[in-house]
């Protein structure tokens, strides 16, 4: 089976550079724009045979739930919301611009890296309560689909702190670390799940369908929660 995570396409929080987490921020029209690209580019692998979509599964915030309803036109699939697929909750930074989060809380910033996954915002979810509900929820997808076969996708539509989190799950990263992949807007993030557990990353933070889009998906990948 195929596990294909997709991040949302450009949120009107992503263009102003303002940390969002469970703030219900809506795509902005680039972001509906490269959420039809993807979309697209989903139904021609299926039409060449690449891959046999199975399921569509994605966050309930609008972000994310947009970005799954185009693909679930293109499919002709219908998307499941789960809660667990949510960003990490950023709790007092939701909804403040980047510099102003910078000025507020310059030292725990700095101290994300030594920290791990003990890094928690104010009011918010640290690593290790973010790391328990992905790893939860990637599970129990995952478990609904057993048996499928290996060209079989699974589709997910989320977020990129969620993703990060998600192939640091699969792969069996060191659980302390704090996961820093790259991840764009409207990426594609791709693995061969294996009945055993031996998970295998396909593609990590694919944009070659955005074409002339990449260059401004890949500027969103640097961008916090």
């Amino acid at each position: 089976m195929r596990l294909i995570l997709v991040r949302h396409g450009e949120s009107t929080a992503n263009a102003a550079r303002i940390y969002q987490g469970w703030n219900d921020d809506p795509l902005s029209p680039f972001g509906e724009q490269q959420a039809r690209v993807l979309a697209r580019a989903l139904a021609a692998r299926r039409d060449n045979g690449e891959i046999r979509p199975l399921a569509l599964y994605a966050s309930p915030l609008q972000r994310a739930w947009r970005t799954g309803l185009a693909i679930g036109e293109a499919l002709g699939l219908t998307p499941v919301a789960h809660p667990g697929l949510r960003e990490i909750d950023v709790g007092a930074a939701s909804g403040v611009a980047f510099e102003e989060v910078e000025r507020r809380w310059p030292e725990l910033l700095a101290r994300r890296p030594e920290l791990g996954l003990d890094y928690a915002w104010p009011e918010g979810e640290s690593g290790w309560q973010f790391r328990a509900r992905v790893g939860a929820t990637l599970d129990e997808i995952l478990d609904r689909h057993r048996g499928a076969a290996p060209d079989d996708a699974v589709i997910v539509a989320s977020h990129g702190g969620t993703i990060r989190f998600a192939v640091a799950y699969l792969r069996r990263d060191d659980p302390r670390a704090w996961p820093t992949d790259q991840i764009a807007n409207c990426s594609l993030t791709e693995l061969a799940i294996a009945a055993e557990g031996d998970h295998r990353v396909v593609s990590l933070n694919l944009c070659d369908h955005l074409e002339a889009n990449a260059e401004r998906g890949a500027r969103s990948a640097e961008q916090p929660e």
